[in-house]
């Protein structure tokens, strides 16, 4: 009986820890994608605000459930068992309310004419502390190249995670509660940084006060 017990223990750690670990690589390359895509957009004239947008749109795979809107954070996370949940995971298409919901968001998101507006547009909670949203750095432009930096602190949120990642920073993220309700907690923190250099196509049309 004990070792059954173990070893149902021992192949949990395991099934959660190549859980986490898999999606720690999609993160991976999901901030690659977005540093790519802002290197792209400082290349092409334009500034780091609007960069800065490009890479939060890119890494919304890693933003976490959408904040503020009541019907996508329902869909996100369901009433109802295990069961009902489990359902809406593997039925979920590109037909689904938020893939057409972020899509006809993103253009606003990215023409909003004011910083203040972003945040009414899209949101997720990932964005709303310091310490698991996304960080940019970029060159100015009429450099040579076009420079830009990507990271964020990927939470570690599956169950055994602060065992498997001991040695890991802690930071502060925002998730549903068991019982369906936003709250705050502390959980490991896993740095993904990706640094791309482009020539700065920029640099050949447009000039620096």
């Amino acid at each position: 009986m004990v070792e059954s017990c173990l070893a149902i223990i021992m192949l949990c750690l395991i099934l959660f820890g190549l859980l986490q670990v898999s999606y720690l690589i999609m993160a991976r390359d999901v901030i690659s994608f977005s540093a790519f895509a802002s290197a792209r957009a400082l290349t092409v004239g334009m500034d780091e605000e609007f960069v800065e947008r490009v890479a939060r749109v890119t890494t919304i795979p890693t933003a976490g459930p959408p904040y503020g809107s009541s019907t996508l954070q329902h869909q996100a996370l369901p009433d109802g068992d295990v069961g009902t949940r489990w359902d809406l995971a593997v039925s979920t298409s590109l037909g689904s309310q938020q893939f057409w919901y972020e899509n006809y968001y993103i253009p606003f998101y990215l023409g909003a004419e004011d910083e203040s507006q972003l945040d009414s547009i899209l949101n997720y909670f990932h964005w709303l502390t310091s310490d698991t949203e996304i960080s940019v750095e970029s060159a100015a432009p009429g450099d040579e190249d076009a420079w830009v930096n990507v990271s964020q602190n990927v939470p570690l949120i599956f169950p055994f995670a602060s065992g498997l990642f001991m040695d890991a920073d802690r930071g502060m993220v925002v998730r549903y509660s068991s019982e369906g309700e936003i709250e705050y907690s502390e959980v490991p923190l896993y740095t993904i940084t990706q640094e791309i250099r482009l020539e700065n196509h920029s640099a050949l049309y447009l000039t620096t006060q």
